[in-house]
């Protein structure tokens, strides 16, 4: 639908009440029409038609030949609001190979009262409703794309794509999936272990959030000199950073493993000495945590930014060295000063603070993937 043909239908005419007015259920209804008519509009020239917020589309574990789709909201071409309110599993059984369509519609229930009973002088309501089809071309009635799938033949099953920019056979492909919501609100909490003696990785990351904010692309807040604790379950990200020599508890460690397994978060971590390394790996290694060199191709150097490798850290002289496992980020570089401008016995470059600055983006960006799915 074009522009032209969606003026035609704004509401330009609305019904001006008087006292002695006879309210039929045609007056009734165009006044009440007038009012969601025009909030459609709003919503959809305010912020265009897609996903406001949810509707993550995820395969089956293990992978079968469903979908699962998660709840939440869209507004179509037509400004009317479709309301998913609980997850729905969509199975495409073996009817359908080739390209694909996820498709969601608005539609609503016929007019009928509340205990469901034709009463006289009842009020009748009428119920917004979903449905959710596969279509191997994109139709012409309003509707929001979830997702699309290129199946290789009707018997593959479904599975989520291991790149998400570059899906490839039998794999999810959310690229063309259109978000027109509010940006995610993303938490970090920074916890500085052992004998740091300078606390201002804090501050680092704060100007980290300044620039992303700034962008749009998230809603970034930072907590400082945070101690671990159950409440860091609601944050997005953990930045944990260690000087010397110290200890964790069996219930810390227990609690940053749940965090990462049950709760999707994900741990940054930062060591600022060889002490502070032993300390943090062998307690990744004791929870079977343990992070390996960083892969060409992982999500942290394509997404959003693309990085043949991590980019410099704070020393001047030390090749950076990350290594990542599922929901675990270590680091030896120090970002947190460079993230505020600093680097080894000199000022960071305006290239180096921008560089570690889409660098920190991209590490927002996959820890906000895994608290999604």
């Amino acid at each position: 639908m074009n522009i032209e043909e969606l003026l035609k239908q704004y509401p330009i005419r609305r019904i001006q009440p008087a006292d002695g007015m006879a309210v039929t259920a045609d007056v009734w209804e165009e006044a009440h029409e007038y009012h969601r008519r025009s909030q459609g509009f709003h919503a959809l020239f305010s912020h265009g038609a897609g996903i406001v917020t949810g509707l993550e589309v995820i395969a089956s574990d293990p992978p079968d030949t469903s979908l699962y789709i998660l709840p939440g909201i869209a507004v179509d071409q037509a400004g009317q609001t479709v309301i998913l309110p609980q997850p729905v599993a969509y199975d495409i059984g073996h009817d359908m190979d080739g390209l694909f369509y996820l498709m969601l519609s608005y539609g609503e229930s016929r007019a009928k009262t509340d205990n469901g009973r034709q009463e006289e002088g009842a009020a009748l309501y009428v119920h917004g409703e979903f449905s959710i089809s596969a279509q191997s071309v994109l139709p012409d009635a309003p509707g929001v794309e979830l997702a699309s799938v290129r199946r290789s033949s009707r018997e593959s099953v479904l599975l989520n794509a291991q790149n998400p920019i570059q899906p490839g056979a039998d794999e999810i492909d959310l690229r063309f999936r259109r978000e027109v919501g509010a940006p995610p609100e993303v938490g970090i909490s920074v916890s500085y272990l052992g004998e740091v003696s300078d606390k201002k990785h804090g501050r680092g990351a704060t100007y980290l959030a300044q620039a992303i904010n700034h962008m749009g692309h998230y809603r970034v807040s930072v907590e400082d000199n945070v101690a671990i604790g159950p409440g860091i379950v609601t944050c997005t990200l953990v930045y944990l950073v260690g000087q010397g020599k110290f200890e964790l508890s069996e219930g810390v460690m227990n609690g940053l493993r749940n965090y990462v397994h049950r709760g999707k978060g994900t741990l940054f971590i930062e060591s600022m000495d060889k002490e502070a390394e032993k300390v943090f790996l062998k307690f990744l290694r004791a929870k079977n945590m343990q992070p390996e060199a960083l892969p060409l191709g992982h999500r942290l150097l394509t997404q959003p930014y693309l990085f043949a490798a991590p980019p410099v850290g704070f020393e001047t002289e030390d090749k950076p060295r990350v290594e990542v496992g599922e929901g675990v980020i270590f680091s030896a570089n120090n970002y947190g000063f460079l993230w505020q401008g600093e680097r080894r016995g000199r000022l960071a470059s305006r290239e180096e603070i921008r560089s570690a600055t889409e660098w920190g983006e991209n590490i927002i960006a996959y820890a906000v993937n895994r608290r999604r799915g």
